[in-house]
């Protein structure tokens, strides 16, 4: 059975429950006969990119995203932007939480954190109670490092900040293209659906954390 050396965790979509319905439902409730458009959504989510790279800061991300999704700045402050932007995160999977504090205390495998998550966003997750961070021995964030899933150096940072070859390296993400590039350089991947799921593939794959 494949031994494994490092497990790595993406943070949104698998530890930390995201619904971006909110965002948009209180950035246009100002505005009782405005929609958003799929365009403008799609050209949003293009320069969010940017965003979560740490290519942008708040002020400039703040004025592109009101250019354009067509918001009345009076109307839509920087702060109420902000803060319906952070709705996003919807809170945080407990079991996860669990998951990785179990992982952790065995001292059988180095934990990591691979995310592309904003500066906004992670702050407000430092803001919450995210105890769970400490669990990991270390954290890969795109704005910081200016990488992004499913880019190839950013998963190169990780096969060195993992400190093992990436045959031995255990990868969740409920991203399909991340996926896929991590296995493009020998990294095994798993899909993330859910708890339970997860659970019965650690088990398969000998995962101890029990």
């Amino acid at each position: 059975m494949q031994k494994f050396k490092a497990i790595i965790f993406d943070l949104g979509g698998v530890i930390v429950e995201l619904d971006i319905s909110e965002f948009f439902q209180e950035i246009y409730s100002p505005f009782p006969l405005a929609r958003p458009k799929t365009p403008f959504m799609l050209k949003f989510f293009k320069q969010s990119d940017k965003y979560h790279k740490g290519e942008m800061d708040d002020e400039s991300f703040y004025h592109l995203s009101c250019d354009i999704l067509k918001l009345d700045k009076n109307k839509i402050t920087k702060s109420r932007f902000f803060n319906a932007f952070n709705m996003i995160i919807r809170g945080i999977n407990k079991d996860m939480v669990k998951l990785l504090k179990i992982l952790n205390q065995t001292k059988f495998y180095r934990i990591l954190c691979l995310s592309n998550v904003n500066e906004s966003h992670w702050a407000y997750l430092n803001k919450s109670n995210c105890n769970f961070l400490k669990y990991f021995d270390e954290i890969i964030l795109s704005h910081k490092v200016h990488l992004m899933k499913p880019e190839r150096k950013i998963f190169e940072l990780a096969i060195k900040k993992a400190q093992c070859d990436p045959d031995e390296i255990l990868y969740i993400d409920d991203g399909f293209k991340n996926i896929k590039a991590a296995e493009e350089l020998g990294i095994m991947g798993l899909i993330f659906i859910d708890y339970s799921s997860l659970i019965k593939d650690f088990k398969k794959l000998g995962i101890l954390f029990e």
